[in-house]
């Protein structure tokens, strides 16, 4: 016997939301937004969300508007920034950057914030996630720019305000509700040892060089 999930807020907000979409993108495939479209683009949208249902996604935080901005904002920011240091770094009069292996801890809940997260971080020019420990939830990165201390202290500046971004726009505390369908990552079993847990310690977040 199918056992029978709860609708509750949440779930149904994040329906819609999906239906929503599911039509928008019809609609941009059509490439016309007259009212028989959009009604064809509901109608299927409504099918695709019935007949070919996908897996089910615990929702236990609350999307928070304002702030969701807010990391569109600061993330498109750290784009442009990034691009322009690393353009910077490829033709100032100077020795290449020494690139480096970092930990940086991303202590988000879910772990599809977790993954919108590390997908933002690879945007962003200048470093690409290698790693992720789901379990300690700490992320691994290759930063091309490492030689000095303030490069480091920049990179956990950067990475830090961009955890707490997200944590702002999807996990406040006062709007997590746990769910017991909370999928658990297994252990992880690569290294243990990448130095000490303090993420404003530089040298001690440092992996490899």
């Amino acid at each position: 016997m199918t056992k029978k999930v709860k609708m509750d807020a949440r779930v149904f907000g994040s329906r819609v939301f999906m239906t929503l979409w599911l039509a928008f993108a019809w609609t941009l495939l059509w490439g016309s937004f007259e009212l028989g479209t959009i009604v064809a683009g509901l109608g299927v949208a409504v099918i695709i969300m019935t007949v070919l249902p996908l897996p089910r996604v615990p929702v236990e935080g609350l999307l928070r508007p304002i702030s969701t901005a807010w990391l569109i904002i600061m993330v498109g920011y750290y784009l442009v920034r990034s691009s322009v240091v690393v353009a910077w770094q490829s033709v100032r009069p100077a020795a290449p950057p020494e690139p480096a292996v970092l930990r940086a801890p991303m202590r988000l809940k879910s772990d599809f914030t977790l993954a919108l997260a590390v997908n933002s971080l690879n945007l962003m020019p200048g470093g690409i996630v290698v790693r992720v420990d789901p379990v300690a939830r700490y992320v691994y990165i290759h930063v091309l720019d490492a030689g000095t201390d303030k490069a480091v202290e920049s990179f956990y500046r950067q990475t830090g305000h961009v955890e707490r971004l997200f944590q702002r726009a999807f996990e406040r505390p006062e709007d997590w509700h746990p769910n017991p369908g909370h999928y658990t990552a297994p252990a992880d079993s690569g290294p243990q040892k990448a130095g000490p847990r303090n993420p404003g310690s530089a040298a001690g977040q440092e992996v490899s060089r």
